[in-house]
């Protein structure tokens, strides 16, 4: 009997292996899969250095270099959502107005928002971007609560972790119709559907879009894991804080357009425990004020959304 086991644990893992390997050649192969545009990776390596270290004319360079992204930036930084006294009129203005910290957050958003159009064909793209941009802001907010030393790289996961949605859309748009279905009908977590109809989730494929990207290993270890914790090898805690991010939103009118039928308990949650043994701070974090404070900002994610997308706010409402 242990021999069987043995054997059927064997085919079960090639079988297991081989399916992966379809996939991501599949995924691979298809030939409207988007390009990281080429200010993405400088500007992870220009910002992963400190606010001191980042010289103000190297980021003007790196977005004046993308026309879209520039033009973008200005029309963000004019919009009402900040409420400037003087709009500024040129990139360096801007840079100086808004700050490196905000300017480097509106160029990683409109970065991912080129690699996949607000055109492409989908039941709600803006519900998607303001749940990204939603599990974004709450992951910056979480870590600086939290006391931890990288708001920015916590920014980036949180605008990430979901990237693999948009491929399903893109790779495999007959299986996934089924999966949109399901859940907006039955209100089941997307990954079970996903397993149930499809046999692997948008972690998975996401994470062959983050290799493809080359994007740190601890950004492909959360786009991998965020449902899945405990499998995490490279970053657990920042794949515990934006899975804790992500429930949050998702409970908070910030999830993919669609009812969730469960209660979410954080404190009980794996991803609470291994947060709390390394940041103490967490048990002193008051979960229903900063649950209030997301819900003030709903608002304000739609308005980003509305800008950097270009949807109209009627749309980024809905």
């Amino acid at each position: 009997m242990h021999r069987l086991l043995e054997a059927l644990s064997v085919e079960w893992k090639i079988m297991t292996v081989i399916s992966q390997a379809t996939l991501r050649e599949r995924v691979q192969r298809i030939e409207t899969m988007p390009a990281i545009p080429a200010v993405f990776l400088p500007l992870m390596k220009l910002i992963s250095q400190s606010e001191e270290e980042v010289r103000v004319d190297e980021v003007v360079r790196l977005i004046s270099y993308d026309g879209t992204i520039a033009a973008q930036c200005l029309r963000l930084a004019n919009s009402p959502l900040f409420g400037l006294p003087s709009p500024p009129h040129s990139i360096k203005s801007a840079v100086m107005t808004l700050g490196l910290r905000r300017v480097s957050t509106i160029l990683l958003t409109c970065s991912l928002g080129q690699a996949f159009p607000a055109q492409l064909q989908m039941p709600d793209p803006a519900a998607f971007w303001r749940h990204s941009l939603g599990c974004a802001l709450v992951c910056r907010r979480l870590s600086e609560k939290l006391g931890a030393t990288d708001h920015e790289k916590a920014y980036m996961a949180g605008l990430l972790h979901d990237v693999g949605y948009m491929v399903n859309h893109l790779a495999f748009p007959s299986e996934f119709a089924p999966v949109l279905e399901q859940v907006a009908r039955d209100g089941v977590h997307l990954e079970v559907a996903e397993l149930e109809l499809m046999g692997f989730t948008h972690c998975d494929t996401g994470r062959i879009l983050a290799e493809k990207w080359k994007l740190p290993p601890d950004i492909i270890d959360v786009i991998a894991h965020h449902h899945s914790v405990e499998k995490s090898e490279k970053a657990r805690l920042l794949v515990a804080l934006v899975h804790l991010s992500d429930l949050l939103c998702r409970m908070r009118d910030l999830g993919h357009g669609y009812y969730e039928c469960h209660k979410v308990d954080w404190i009980a949650d794996p991803a609470w425990s291994m947060l709390a043994s390394e940041h103490r701070s967490l048990q002193t974090v008051d979960l229903a004020r900063f649950s209030f404070e997301l819900d003030e900002s709903v608002e304000e994610i739609r308005e980003l959304v509305a800008t950097l997308f270009g949807f109209s706010p009627a749309i980024a409402r809905a």
